[in-house]
């Protein structure tokens, strides 16, 4: 078994801390997430620290991220030091680790800052007034679409906030779980709204995050909202028609 390092120039002095995480992950730190990835806090001089390990790769996407693309770690990676020259607010990348088996990519780790704000599924769950909360994940949106970035899962859950007098919008958005995004080079208005269309599927509040976005480009109001609820009916009944398949 071997590892292949990637350490920000910024966090050299958690080199130390960074080799030892494959053997380290298992036995210490504090579990907040685990299902198809693991996500475990530790602490390191006095600094929370997030360690994500993904999936082991099945074996197409071991030959696939060995000779073809980038890891879902190295691109995690790279796209939030991206992110962050662009402005937009993800957890400072640490560090990517790579594991090898046989000379193949087996499963990677991304370690970064920790951002212990809650998530967007608020919304969802409160259906009614946060309209002030909207609006600041409307301008985070269109902030982002503007800058050619296309998040890869657009769920509230990606989404965290806190309060913060000095926004602009009286929140500070940030954006995690990154590494399926794309950046596009002058998207039209309909890819920046199919974008957006899972971002939950409770639609009066999908209908009040898609409207204020619509207003905040000056785009047709009524189409957008036609356009992406088209798009969620779409997705869901292609996601129904593929479970009944297998259930056959």
């Amino acid at each position: 078994m071997k590892y292949k390092f990637i350490i920000n120039p910024k966090y050299e002095s958690l080199t130390g801390f960074v080799n030892e995480v494959p053997q380290k992950f298992d036995r210490e730190g504090m579990l907040i997430y685990d299902s198809r990835n693991t996500v475990r806090v530790f602490k390191q001089e006095d600094e929370k620290i997030v360690v994500k390990r993904f999936h082991r790769s099945p074996l197409h996407q071991r030959f696939d991220y060995t000779f073809v693309r980038p890891s879902k770690c190295k691109r995690a990676y790279n796209y939030a030091l991206k992110l962050q020259e662009l402005g937009i607010n993800t957890p400072t990348p640490i560090a990517c680790i790579e594991e090898y088996h046989f000379g193949l990519f087996s499963r990677g780790y991304l370690v970064t800052t920790f951002c212990g704000d809650p998530d967007l599924r608020l919304l969802r769950e409160e259906q009614e007034g946060h309209d002030d909360l909207i609006d600041a994940l409307a301008h985070f949106l269109v902030t982002m679409h503007e800058k050619g970035f296309f998040h890869g899962d657009t769920n509230l859950s990606n989404f965290l906030y806190r309060k913060d007098a000095s926004a602009p919008q009286g929140y500070c958005i940030t954006t995690i779980d990154i590494n399926r995004s794309l950046f596009v080079e002058n998207p039209s208005r309909e890819d920046c709204i199919r974008n957006l269309m899972r971002l939950t599927h409770v639609r009066p509040v999908l209908k009040k995050i898609i409207s204020r976005y619509a207003e905040l480009r000056e785009w047709n109001v009524e189409w957008a909202v036609s356009l992406v609820m088209q798009k969620l009916d779409n997705f869901e009944k292609k996601k129904e028609l593929t479970k009944k398949m297998k259930k056959k």
